[in-house]
């Protein structure tokens, strides 16, 4: 099941009519139906019905539209995604927010009651930032994303790949330039002062939800099977940390000042790496009682080489920074960083 509640990819030129924006029955629905209840009066066991249904199926697969992904038993694969439309994220992303966009400038007017307060607002408001994240979630699952493809013998080709390595790429750009460039689309209406919502907590939510995706020993330790199957083809674990932190610390470069959105990211992304990088001796081996690879894999190395080196980044540049905030902001999170990797 998709569960997709609505096409948010239609644009006003693609002219799409009512009945092309909610979901209804489709072709995989009635192929799904005929598998499930057709009767094949030829079969007289049921073995000889599962044999005649896997052959069907062969045959149907070269329809890409009938293709059966298990969305819900497994949770690796960015192909089978639930509210998730079509067979891009990153594409169907764009296209989303163009349309949140379009939108989020007009729900005083969708939303307004007379006589009534600003309830319905903050209500929309929020559905528009909670739709953002479920995009940020089905781009982010490109990123250490395992396919699975399932088959029966008589069916060639591998049932587990990988997602390669230029589509995680292109995922980890989408990121940058939508969320952690700081999507003022969602804060500039002033709606706070209607609702009383924080514009740096829903700013935060939405980076959040990215960093949490990406920072983590799970997608991590995919990473690092990825680059021992595939070496250089590999998007390895430390080419996607080192991506993050390019583009969450891109004003260190130029000495940029860095605006409060920016220092809540760089401190939530420098905290997500201390809690795994960070971790003492006893807290390690806690970790490997349930994951052994914790303390046997690269993760953790991994992670602590980034510190070490985002820590020699900052060092470089902190004492140059004329901003009195930006600067104040650095210096703390080289100590906290020192303080993880050197704890007293």
């Amino acid at each position: 099941m998709d569960y997709a509640r609505f096409n948010y990819v239609a644009q006003p030129e693609d002219n799409i009519t009512e009945k092309g924006l909610f979901p209804r029955i489709g072709d995989y629905d009635k192929w799904a139906i005929e598998w499930g209840y057709r009767w094949y009066p030829e079969a007289k066991t049921a073995d000889d019905e599962v044999a005649m249904l896997n052959k069907i199926t062969i045959d149907k697969l070269k329809n890409p539209r009938l293709w059966w992904g298990d969305g819900e038993g497994y949770n690796d694969d960015p192909r089978s995604q639930t509210e998730d439309l079509g067979d891009n994220s990153i594409k169907a992303g764009n296209y989303g927010i163009k349309n949140l966009k379009r939108i989020i400038v007009n729900i005083p007017e969708y939303t307004k009651e007379a006589n009534k307060d600003y309830t319905n607002l903050k209500t929309i408001y929020t559905e528009v930032a909670n739709q953002l994240v479920r995009y940020v979630g089905h781009v982010s699952r490109n990123i250490g994303g395992i396919e699975r493809t399932p088959k029966t013998i008589e069916q060639v080709g591998p049932v587990y790949q990988f997602t390669y390595k230029a589509r995680q790429q292109e995922a980890m750009a989408w990121l940058d330039a939508n969320v952690f460039t700081t999507p003022l689309w969602l804060v500039q209406n002033n709606y706070a002062s209607l609702t009383g919502q924080e514009p740096l907590a829903i700013v935060g939510q939405v980076q959040n939800r990215a960093l949490s995706g990406l920072i983590n020993p799970s997608i991590l330790t995919k990473l690092s099977r990825f680059e021992a199957n595939e070496g250089a083809k590999a998007y390895s674990a430390t080419q996607m940390l080192s991506d993050v932190k390019k583009a969450v610390f891109s004003e260190l470069a130029g000495r940029k000042a860095i605006d409060p959105y920016r220092r809540q990211l760089q401190k939530s992304l420098v905290e997500k790496l201390i809690a795994i990088g960070g971790v003492s001796k006893q807290e390690l081996a806690a970790m490997a009682k349930s994951d052994a690879s914790i303390a046997t894999g690269d993760v953790v190395s991994v992670v602590k080489g980034q510190l070490r080196s985002l820590a020699s980044e900052i060092k470089g540049v902190a004492a140059g920074y004329a901003d009195v905030a930006s600067r104040n902001h650095l210096l703390d999170l080289q100590s906290r960083i020192k303080e993880a990797l050197e704890p007293r």
